[in-house]
């Protein structure tokens, strides 16, 4: 039994899997997670480890040879190269396209867990993890505010991380700039030097004296007693009582007569301001395969709610967003969506010009949202999201769907012209062209199935456009088959010849009959074109071949390059100060810049 059959005998059967898939692809829609570029994942694993108070030169020698040293004999590995900062050892480790990125996660963190043993005792542990664009930020805020450091810094760690990290989907709240609350114990060196206690031993004794330690346990009858010592800091005055050495039982050394401690702020790093207002930031993430715009959306919805407790509360703080990297999602995907319609209205506009006829252009127009909804239920199925890729496929294929559609129907017409019932003529009509429109949507699976199936960076981008496009064109080809000859059968109905009775009817004929004669001059002058091509063969042949060898050397001038260039109206001003420069220079100059900028009206935030 063929397609046209089927779909024609058992019209309400076809209805209900139309219906269905309506349905389905509506929901998986909304529920495809929204981004600006597919989830891709380079081959690349970071290596890094904070070495506190060393430089640049001791941590290169301390960790990072040693880390590159054992990374390198790991089977499939490309290139090793480290950045070396000062408390900072960054050790990157690319790997070759082919090779599995989490078994080479886990050789990589075994050779560093081997490592271990040579480096310095005081090294925090390695963070191992992979590179991947999904882990930037989605958002930064800033909390401007007038409190004293260490106050914003406990009201943004305290307070305020916590209620973001709340927000479902959301992965970390890395707090930026800030100086939080820290005890400064200033050693004099004489007084080390006249009691004989080094410095180590000082530090030794503050690691171990401000812990609470389990000391055991004891059985009494039918009691068990737990032991600790409870030697947790409380007070500065405990810290200064530490006993370092036992001169005589009367006449201990503490920390007190070695110098002086200070409850004072960590040594500050990083300045932040917005608009001039001293601040610190907050960098947002989400979670793998998290729907980046719902999470936005979300946490500016906190940010308000926030707010207006601060301003309740009486608290002179206030977060702004001066990074939102949805607003740049939405307003691709918009723009993308935009051009989905506008590629839809034209296309129904055409078709209808070119068949004459509302019933023609209803039935081969219902594949456009039949075959976009369908895709996306392949889309939700393979985990795949809505992104610049997926729907530029998208906007692509509007073209392309209503060709099944509109091949059987404009055959299923000709038979109905020739006097076949309608049911008769969807049969025998389908039956045809199925060949034809198994052979059309081959050949375009056949173009876009390999490009969703390339390999490296590149492959991982091109692999939902193209794959994208063959969900659509198999939906396509079932509306085709089955959908278009059903709608033919019972909504097409013969063609009338009768003249129209109202109005807009005439006006619509008169429309379409300019149409048709605007139609015949183009065919004349297409008739005219060819045949003075084929009489100057030559001429033809060797056009032909110029414009393809010139296009050949312009394509050398085309530039090269992985995304174009996006205009998100943000600009980064970046510079670097001679060696030595401390952060008290490099704020003067960055004052003077905002000066400066503060003059152009058209900025809005710096």
């Amino acid at each position: 039994m063929s397609p046209a059959s089927i779909s024609v005998r058992r019209p309400i059967f076809i209805a209900s899997i139309v219906i269905l898939l309506l349905a389905l692809g509506w929901l998986s829609l909304k529920k495809l997670p929204i981004d600006l570029y597919p989830d891709v994942t380079f081959p690349t694993v970071m290596v890094q480890t904070t070495y506190g108070g060393a430089g640049p030169q001791e941590v290169e020698s301390g960790i990072s040879e040693i880390l590159e040293d054992e990374v390198s004999s790991i089977s499939g590995v490309k290139k090793v190269s480290s950045q070396n900062m000062e408390g900072i050892s960054i050790v990157m480790v690319e790997f070759d396209l082919k090779q599995n990125l989490n078994f080479a996660e886990q050789q990589v963190r075994a050779k560093v867990t081997n490592a271990m043993r040579l480096l310095p005792d005081d090294v925090d542990a390695p963070v191992i993890r992979q590179i991947s664009p999904s882990d930037a930020p989605i958002m930064t805020i800033a909390l401007r505010s007038t409190l004293p450091d260490a106050v914003l810094y406990d009201l943004a760690k305290e307070n305020i991380t916590p209620r973001f990290e709340q927000i479902p989907q959301m992965g970390q709240v890395q707090i930026l700039g800030g100086r939080k609350r820290e005890i400064h114990v200033d050693l004099d060196r004489d007084r080390l030097i006249a009691t004989n206690v080094p410095a180590t031993v000082v530090s030794a004794s503050l690691q171990s004296g401000g812990r609470n330690i389990p000391a055991g346990k004891t059985n009494r009858a039918d009691q068990e007693i737990t032991y600790r010592t409870v030697a947790e800091y409380k007070t500065l005055q405990d810290i200064t009582q530490t006993v370092l050495r036992l001169a005589n039982i009367s006449n201990p050394v503490t920390i007190l007569q070695l110098g002086n401690i200070q409850d004072t702020l960590q040594d500050e790093v990083s300045r932040t301001r917005v608009n001039g207002q001293k601040a610190l930031t907050f960098n947002v993430y989400r979670q793998s395969g998290a729907n980046s715009v719902q999470v936005a959306d979300n946490t500016r919805a906190m940010m308000e709610k926030v707010n207006a407790e601060l301003k309740a509360a009486g608290t002179p703080a206030e977060m702004q967003v001066i990074f939102d990297l949805s607003k740049r999602i939405r307003d691709n995907v918009d723009d993308v969506y935009e051009s989905i319609i506008i590629g839809v209205i034209l296309t129904i506009i055409v078709v209808y010009f070119f068949l004459g006829s509302f019933k023609s252009t209803l039935i081969t127009g219902f594949a456009l949202p039949n075959s976009l909804l369908g895709a996306c239920i392949l889309m939700l199925a393979f985990s795949f999201s809505i992104n610049i890729m997926s729907l530029l496929a998208m906007s692509l294929v509007v073209g392309l769907l209503v060709d099944d559609a509109i091949v059987v129907r404009e055959n299923i017409f000709r038979k109905l012209e020739a006097g076949m019932s309608p049911k008769k003529a969807a049969v025998v009509g389908t039956d045809e062209v199925t060949l034809a429109v198994f052979a059309t949507t081959l050949t375009i699976l056949a173009v876009f199935g390999p490009i969703g199936n390339l390999e490296g960076i590149v492959g991982q981008f091109f692999k939902q456009f193209g794959l994208t496009v063959c969900f659509a064109m198999i939906v396509s080809l079932f509306d085709g088959l089955f959908v278009a000859p059903a709608m033919s059968a019972y909504v097409g109905g013969a063609p009338s010849h009768e003249a129209p009775k109202t109005a807009f009817g005439r006006w619509n004929k008169k429309v379409l009959k300019s149409f048709d004669r605007f139609q015949s001059r183009l065919e004349k002058l297409y008739v005219q074109l060819l045949h003075s091509t084929l009489r100057r063969p030559w001429i033809t042949l060797v056009t032909a071949v110029g414009v393809f060898i010139g296009s050949i050397f312009i394509a050398k001038m085309v530039p090269f390059t992985f995304i174009s260039p996006a205009d998100n109206g943000e600009f980064y001003v970046r510079f670097e100060l001679p060696p030595g420069a401390n952060l008290d220079a490099t704020d003067r100059v960055s004052q003077r810049m905002e000066t400066i900028l503060k003059k152009d009206t058209q900025i809005k935030d710096i």
